[in-house]
């Protein structure tokens, strides 16, 4: 069967606290338990994924930054996880001059499209944890991608910041001339235990009907512990809710993927792969 080429996926939000890099990590995690080749690029300053990968502070470099900002090859910047089939590209603090920087150059939202381009067709999926919505890294991520995933917590007000959200991206998309288009929005850190979660919960699939997700992401404090130690839940804890929970996400990501218009669906081919 003939391999279907790189879905690349951008994960934004406007604000922290909504579950973003947790939903990248565990979301490539569970891709790459499914036999999927997963690049993970990490465009977050606080390195928040790259940390949580078990990568040390002072081993970040080379980063995304050295990338972007220095030239440096995207493909040495690559490196491989202690899950297998999973790749990540690092982030660090010199992410924090992106915007000051690339603000001069005619191709500033393009640059990380550019450089994907020499890497992604070695890899099945690609996502992109990005930083708070809008700056130049996440709108270099949303140009770089085929869609993007909205991550957010059914608390007071979610409903207009996953409307802020998509409306910015899909403004944006369209000035640029990106097909990128909304995969879907994922509820994450939802406790059923309270009214307001379960009305709020409610509230967002009425607004926003298909495109939230069908999986949600349970409050589970061993998705909140395992960051801490340098694993994904399904290293830390892979029987636990939250490791259930996001192999059941990156099944329906991989559905989803496979039914929108013009994205190939890939073959798994991790088996296949070198480092």
């Amino acid at each position: 069967m003939p391999h279907g080429r790189v879905v690349i996926t951008a994960i934004l939000s406007r604000k922290g606290g909504v579950g973003k890099t947790t939903t990248a990590v565990n979301l490539a995690a569970a891709l790459a338990a499914q036999g999927y080749k997963v690049l993970l690029v990490d465009l977050d300053s606080q390195a928040s994924t790259s940390l949580s990968l078990g990568v040390s502070r002072w081993a970040l470099a080379p980063s995304s930054a050295d990338v972007l900002l220095n030239s440096y090859p995207i493909a040495d910047a690559i490196r491989a996880t202690r899950v297998m089939g999973l790749y990540l590209i690092t982030a660090s603090t010199d992410l924090t001059s992106l915007d000051r920087e690339l603000g001069p150059l005619p191709r500033r939202e393009s640059l990380l499209k550019e450089e994907l381009s020499d890497v992604a067709d070695s890899f099945d999926f690609v996502l992109i944890d990005c930083p708070a919505f809008p700056s130049l890294a996440p709108v270099n991520a949303l140009m770089a991608s085929d869609c993007y995933i909205v991550p957010a917590v059914p608390h007071y007000l979610a409903i207009e910041g996953v409307r802020n959200v998509c409306a910015s991206a899909d403004r944006l998309c369209q000035r640029l001339g990106s097909p990128t288009r909304l995969l879907g929005i994922a509820l994450t850190m939802v406790d059923y235990r309270t009214r307001a979660s379960r009305d709020n919960a409610r509230q967002i699939r009425q607004e926003f009907e298909e495109r939230v997700f069908a999986i949600e992401i349970r409050t589970n404090i061993r998705l909140a512990e395992a960051p801490a130690h340098g694993q994904t839940i399904f290293e830390f804890d892979p029987s636990s809710p939250g490791a259930e929970a996001y192999r059941l996400l990156s099944e329906e990501f991989v559905l989803r993927a496979g039914l929108m218009g013009g994205i190939a669906l890939p073959t798994k081919r991790t088996a296949l792969a070198t480092s």
